[in-house]
């Protein structure tokens, strides 16, 4: 499989989203949110466009404090963490500003537990009015509703969806190595086996460029492949 992020329809909406973030009127807030149930790609996404920006990545955990994602924020700036909340506020304000580095936050759901972390995150954003992403499950754009103070600075929504044909094809296309061809029948087989989920179909996807290398195929067909599974042990 070919190291590349397959420029799916979910990878190509985020890409516009944090576009219009960053060349955005003056007086439009920069918040963008991403979300979507597990396994649709939004951390791979989220993984290749900050990168592309030399944005700051940090993921919240189950059991963070303000203080220790702060922390780690610094800690992702190059520097070590401040002993004092407010100085480390300060610091990652300074660094965001002077260098335009948006932030991403992954894993997001879990600000919504913690009213004093989400504030925090505003204070960043109000402080330095670079682009924030936030990304997260589902449920997240239903509960950050709540938080009309927060709410009310998103601009840019995307929300991440399963896999169409076309999106399955693209995948094939971009990840199969040596040319492999997989015919169309098999192709929605495998949308179909895996309900569209983005991580599942790349497992699977591996599985069907193994077995063309293994039987010298250049183009693989639903017949070919047979009942076996593309995730998970043969019943």
């Amino acid at each position: 499989m070919k190291p590349v992020v397959a420029p799916v329809k979910n990878l190509l909406s985020t890409q516009i989203a944090l576009e219009m973030l960053i060349q955005r009127s003056y007086g439009v807030p920069g918040i963008g949110l991403l979300h979507g149930g597990s396994g649709l790609g939004k951390t791979t996404t989220t993984t290749y466009l900050y990168n592309q920006v030399n944005g700051i990545y940090v993921s919240t955990r189950a059991h963070d404090t303000t203080s220790s994602l702060l922390q780690r924020i610094v800690e992702e700036l190059g520097s070590q963490p401040k002993h004092r909340i407010s100085k480390n506020v300060d610091f990652i304000i300074e660094q965001m500003s002077m260098h335009e580095r948006p932030l991403f936050i992954d894993e997001a759901d879990y600000l919504m537990n913690d009213k004093r972390m989400l504030e925090t995150v505003r204070d960043l954003y109000d402080g330095t009015e670079v682009p924030i992403v936030l990304i997260g499950m589902d449920q997240i754009a239903r509960r950050i509703s709540a938080h009309k103070q927060f709410f009310n600075r998103i601009s840019e929504w995307v929300e991440f969806k399963k896999a169409d044909i076309d999106d399955v094809r693209v995948m094939a296309d971009s990840l199969l190595e040596y040319d492999i061809q997989v015919d169309e029948e098999l192709l929605e087989h495998l949308r179909v086996a895996t309900g569209g989920e983005l991580r599942r179909i790349t497992i699977g996807l591996q599985k069907i460029e193994s077995l063309a290398i293994a039987n010298e195929l250049d183009l693989v067909t639903l017949d070919a492949w047979g009942d076996q599974p593309f995730h998970g042990l043969r019943a």
